[in-house]
């Protein structure tokens, strides 16, 4: 039996081009809880503030799909071993934590009771997908040391729906292995990064980075290392301008002005724009 083999991907790369053209726009309306525990504050800041409109290929696009698809797998999978889950509020929407002035939020991907350990407490969930290398160092680490980012995530989300337990779901994407573990809350933690992600929304200017150097193996992957190194200009639009002003309930005000601006009046900018 003799078979016809692709050997430049030219399929494919028909594929991933195809994902790529569907991608929405990456510039969030919010700085999400996902993002605070991030190391490096300006490249924080910079997300916030629409430095650069962030362009995945379609592999990346296919490997986020691939990590919401899992969300609905491992809720069948804790209700088939007798967990009760939530994945909408009493309102019928997805669970959703808000701090502070409306900029800082986050969605939840739900709760659950009846988990092992502690049936009777309700647990956040939180579910992610890892490659193999990253996995292992998950098993070896746990979420504390390993994913500090996802641990502050879960500590915010934690002191917002007023809950003490988490429960972390891993999945290897290579062997389908699944790590669990049942964090504790901390207030400590969690009030330490809702006012880190609130004083860097409040920050006029790019707060300092984690390092001047752009070969810095944690600065060659940031997708604002031209902007933070390079000298390439912030995109243009309302949060790139000094005549923008943070305000109360998520919104955003033009000093020139005095007006309030919608979302699209914030992408779009205007002739007065100037850079901070």
């Amino acid at each position: 039996m003799s078979f016809e083999y692709d050997p430049n991907g030219n399929l494919a790369n028909l594929i991933y081009e195809q994902e790529a053209k569907g991608q929405g726009d990456s510039r969030r309306p919010h700085l999400g809880c996902s993002q605070v525990g991030r190391e490096c504050a300006r490249e924080v800041w910079y997300g916030f503030r629409w430095a650069g409109q962030v362009v995945w290929e379609g592999r990346m696009l296919r490997l986020f799909d691939r990590g919401q698809r899992e969300e609905e797998v491992l809720v069948k999978a804790l209700r088939s071993i007798g967990c009760e889950v939530w994945e909408e509020d009493s309102n019928g929407k997805q669970f959703r934590v808000e701090f502070g002035d409306g900029h800082l939020s986050g969605s939840v991907d739900g709760v659950a009771r009846g988990v092992p350990g502690a049936p009777k407490t309700p647990h956040l969930l939180e579910f992610k997908t890892h490659n193999d290398r990253s996995y292992k160092d998950l098993l070896k680490k746990g979420v504390a040391e390993s994913k500090p980012q996802h641990m502050v995530q879960m500590q915010m989300y934690m002191c917002g729906l007023k809950l003490k337990r988490a429960l972390y779901v891993a999945v290897n994407k290579n062997d389908d292995s699944i790590y669990t573990e049942r964090i504790e809350y901390d207030p400590a933690l969690a009030k330490e990064h809702i006012s880190r992600g609130l004083d860097i929304i409040a920050s006029e200017r790019p707060p300092p980075g984690i390092s001047t150097r752009p070969d810095w193996y944690k600065c060659k992957f940031c997708n604002f290392k031209g902007q933070c190194h390079s000298g390439v200009p912030l995109s243009m639009n309302c949060r790139t301008c000094e005549n923008v002003e943070v305000k109360f309930g998520g919104e955003w005000e033009c000093k020139l002005s005095g007006d309030k601006l919608s979302l699209e009046e914030q992408k779009k900018g205007c002739k007065e724009w100037k850079s901070v």
